[in-house]
């Protein structure tokens, strides 16, 4: 089981990586340094020499080569396929220890889809829809991988079952759900952005430059004209972009107040040091993600603060899943042992626990 928990932790690793590195694929603007997939024209390896690019050219004659780009998408590509034979690994380990396995195969079905999202990201052009499913696929697998670690961790650790117990935080599950939901919204939000390269149309705060409120539209926000030869560099107007950045914006003020909420909660309730940081956690992922969203802004989105954006985002999703998850298990323990007790207690015994509880 060790070996085991080792191999998830680098396949862990490995996806936080990807998560990075395809970040900073899209934010060079090579997303489709190489037009054909999974190869990159034509060959396995970016046409970095003259010979090698004379060859391209010849092959993609209507094709602008740049050869730095190109070498940026395939080494996005070489460790996505590592990440693969990495997730089937663990699937396959999973399946032989015979545990694990509910959640080792949707593992194992999202990574497949995950590879598809990613040729389809080339061969539709960066379509803004296929792009943000793209960046939902990883942070899904960052997050379902985070969570099989999780649940290694509790089978291999097993702590007295007094200290898994968490009374105070069961009331607060329904906020965890919604926080996590809002994330979620948040995080396609930020993603939607991106891909219709709106991230770079408001540089003042708290939401835009003046008048921004006239020239909003909801409408327009989500509004994805089809049928475009590309949609690098975006093909939205600026009404449509400045309103997918003030929502962004919106939504960012919203999931400070949500998600901040239930990390100091449940901080102030948790009654094991483990649960107290874990809330800790998600509070300063949060607090250092307003920080960097901030930062993008005022100084006109940094390459590296903005692939930091989408990776704390990563984190911060995968912690608050993790988290919620965490106190679902200490509240089964919780009603486990009070069915424990209650079958061999007293029947005079019984009603003092049930008041107890």
């Amino acid at each position: 089981m060790n070996r085991f928990a080792a191999l998830v932790n680098f396949t862990l690793l490995l996806t936080l990586l990807v998560i990075a590195l395809g970040a900073y694929t899209r934010l060079t603007d090579a997303g489709l340094g190489c037009p054909d997939w999974p190869g990159c024209y034509g060959k396995l390896t970016a046409p970095l020499h003259d010979a090698h690019i004379a060859e391209a050219q010849a092959k993609f004659p209507d094709a602008q080569i740049e050869p730095h780009k190109a070498h940026n998408e395939m080494v996005h590509r070489y460790i996505a396929g590592l990440l693969g034979l990495c997730v089937l690994l663990t699937v396959a380990t999973s399946f032989r220890l015979r545990q694990f396995r509910l959640l080792s195969g949707g593992i194992s079905l999202l990574v497949f889809f995950q590879a598809a999202l990613g040729m389809w990201t080339v061969k539709l052009n960066l379509l803004p829809l296929v792009v943000v499913a793209h960046l939902f696929g990883g942070f899904a697998l960052f997050s379902l991988l985070a969570l099989l670690r999780a649940e290694i961790a509790w089978k291999i650790k097993c702590p007295d079952k007094k200290t898994r117990c968490e009374p105070g935080l069961k009331n607060l599950l329904p906020l965890g759900y919604l926080a996590v939901l809002v994330l979620v919204m948040q995080i396609g939000l930020g993603g939607w952005t991106s891909s219709n390269y709106a991230a770079t149309v408001c540089y003042q705060l708290p939401f835009c430059e003046a008048g921004w409120n006239e020239r909003f539209s909801l409408q327009a926000a989500f509004s994805m004209p089809l049928g475009h030869e590309t949609y690098e560099f975006g093909v939205l107007p600026y009404e449509a972009r400045m309103s997918i950045h003030v929502l962004h914006r919106i939504g960012a003020i919203i999931t400070l107040v949500i998600v901040g909420s239930f990390a100091f909660l449940c901080w102030r309730r948790a009654a094991s040091k483990t649960m107290q940081l874990m809330a800790l956690g998600v509070g300063g992922l949060l607090l250092l993600q307003a920080t960097l969203g901030i930062v993008n802004i005022v100084a006109q989105l940094p390459l590296l603060n903005a692939v930091a954006h989408n990776v704390v985002a990563a984190n911060l999703l995968m912690l608050s899943i993790v988290f919620v998850r965490q106190i679902h298990l200490r509240q089964a323990t919780r009603e486990s042992l009070f069915a424990q007790r209650m079958e061999s207690a007293p029947t005079v015994e019984k009603s003092a626990l049930i008041a107890e509880r």
